[in-house]
């Protein structure tokens, strides 16, 4: 209709009330960073819109403590990815994915007028880290942390002198991977004599869709300096961070670039695989359990 246009003004009304628009409206008003905002609907996409995309943000009937208990019945049988394997979504993951859902409803029950009486999700219990149980093979501790004489049987295990160097350098400092990974030839420092340490001042970090990049940690604790021993400076020296340019990364794709962590989670559980063969490692599932 001329002057009016082609979408009846009420119905565009009522399809803001859609849950995927209300949804990504709702992160899209958030004043928070770029990153954040990106990986929220991604989030949305992938474990929320195929259950409630099309329902009405204002529905009793579509928002209720049954709907949602059954759309996180769902997500417990969901599968991720974890480095190079497909696994089950954590409860830690899914905590996360019901926090955003709890406060996009929220935004409804708070909105003027109140578009609902109250949140569902109020009414949800999330299982427990006890109720994932473990597998018969599996430690019931939550986590195993690998002991002196076990790295130094591991650390034989690898054959690329690389990966040696990192796993010794990943155990001497306790870095994660996204910082370790991060480390250029310049945060390896010896400020003074007897003094050795990594400076830690980035991470890797990507956007969903765009490519990774060095960022700032999380936090201001995040950027720190860790002590190191004067063996595993000299075993640095001996890597070769002494030649390399400032800029350069220690720990590589072989090209210079970021090393992936499903590329050497997979050397890690093959190294880990012919320690326990060998009879000197006894765990080791992920690269953490170094630290």
């Amino acid at each position: 209709m001329k002057g009016k246009g082609y979408i009846d003004p009420a119905a565009a009304d009522e399809l803001r009330y859609r849950f995927d628009r209300w949804a990504v409206e709702s992160v899209e008003n958030r004043t928070a960073s770029k990153r954040y905002k990106q990986q929220r609907i991604r989030a949305l996409e992938m474990y929320m819109f195929p259950t409630f995309g099309n329902c009405d943000i204002r529905s009793a009937e579509h928002f209720s403590k049954a709907t949602v208990g059954a759309w996180v019945n769902k997500m417990l049988k969901t599968k991720v990815k974890r480095g190079s394997k497909t696994k089950d979504m954590s409860p830690e993951t899914l905590r996360g994915l019901h926090g955003l859902l709890s406060s996009v409803l929220k935004e409804a029950v708070v909105a003027e007028p109140p578009l609902r009486d109250r949140n569902p999700c109020d009414l949800t219990r999330l299982p427990s880290n006890d109720d994932w149980g473990i597998g018969d093979d599996e430690s019931s501790d939550d986590m195993e942390f690998m002991t002196p004489e076990e790295i130094a049987g591991l650390v034989e295990c690898f054959p690329r002198p690389s990966d040696r160097m990192l796993v010794r350098t990943a155990y001497g400092s306790g870095l994660r991977w996204g910082e370790i990974s991060a480390l250029a030839a310049r945060h390896a420092r010896n400020p003074r004599p007897g003094e050795y340490e990594l400076r830690v001042t980035r991470a890797w970090k990507r956007v969903p869709g765009e490519e990774w990049y060095l960022g700032p940690p999380k936090s201001k604790a995040g950027r720190r300096t860790v002590e190191i021993t004067a063996g595993l400076w000299q075993e640095l020296l001996h890597h070769g961070v002494a030649g390399l340019g400032k800029d350069a990364l220690i720990f590589h794709d072989g090209s210079g670039g970021r090393l992936p962590y499903s590329t050497f989670y997979d050397r890690w559980m093959a190294g880990v695989a012919e320690a326990k063969k060998r009879g000197c490692c006894r765990s080791g599932s992920s690269p953490q359990s170094m630290t």
